[in-house]
């Protein structure tokens, strides 16, 4: 089981009970939340790359959001995801970043 920050090549470790927001702020993965993980913002949004299968269907606040923002499937918000799959993602701010350097 392992979660991958793709944009640093870095495995996250994760312990029981935390979402992947937490997981980010724990490891110092500069990702934005706003509402401080309440579903509401969107900021915390995650592109999946790898292992979308392994990680839940969107839960109702979250396919609120995803609905209003027309997220594609593999767009998520970190705050609602459950660390405990396996699944690689990266930050939409991190692709940005490395276009415009």
């Amino acid at each position: 089981m392992a979660i991958i920050y793709e944009t640093e090549q870095r495995e996250l470790k994760a312990s029981k009970e935390e979402n992947l927001l937490d997981l980010c702020l724990k490891n110092e993965v500069n990702i934005d939340h706003s509402c401080e993980g309440g579903a509401s913002c969107g900021t915390c949004r995650v592109i999946i790359t790898r292992g979308l299968e392994s990680i839940p269907d969107r839960n109702p606040l979250e396919q609120d959001m995803a609905d209003d923002r027309s997220f594609k499937p593999e767009e998520r918000l970190a705050c609602q995801i459950p660390a405990n799959g396996s699944f690689q993602f990266y930050l939409p701010n991190d692709k940005e970043a490395s276009v415009n350097k």
